[in-house]
């Protein structure tokens, strides 16, 4: 377990001397720009994440069913959300052992992680029926909204931890 341990600090120390970390600290504009699209697709996905687990609830795009909005907003979910997992990690290339020794990082991850898989099964859950959403589906949208809330605001709190 104790070795285990001691493998992210050596991957994280690593990261930081790969030529592509060296190049983003080295650079003046490049964190910028990555942070930039890292926040538009970070709007873009809260945006479809909001629309589905409001339809789970009933309260947006009533004329819809639930798979059919999940649907319909899966191709902008998925490419937002690869595209903040590959920004992310970009920005963390920057400056490795920054992050890696951050409270607020750390708890955005396992937040992250965690919203990630209830928002994976309100989506399967969504694509296998039709039908009226449950209380406990309502519910566990809710909580979804709550996670993404947390993970936005543990990333926001990076710079100040």
């Amino acid at each position: 377990m104790r070795r285990t341990l001691h493998v992210f600090p050596d991957f994280f120390r690593w990261l930081a001397h790969t030529s592509l970390g060296v190049a983003l600290r080295e650079s003046t504009w490049a964190f910028a720009i990555i942070e930039v699209v890292h926040l538009l697709a970070l709007a873009v996905f809260g945006g479809t994440v909001l629309l589905i687990n409001l339809r789970f609830w009933g309260a947006g795009l009533k004329l819809e069913t639930v798979s059919k909005v999940v649907r319909s907003l899966s191709p902008q979910m998925l490419v937002s959300l690869a595209v903040m997992v590959i920004t992310g990690v970009l920005m963390v290339t920057s400056g490795p052992m920054r992050y890696y020794y951050n409270a607020a990082f750390r708890w955005k991850m396992v937040l992250f992680l965690f919203g990630a898989l209830i928002q994976f099964a309100l989506y399967q859950h969504a694509l296998r029926t039709d039908f009226d959403t449950s209380r406990r589906q309502k519910i566990t949208a809710g909580f979804s909204l709550a996670i993404w809330l947390a993970v936005a605001l543990a990333g926001r709190a990076i710079g100040y931890v």
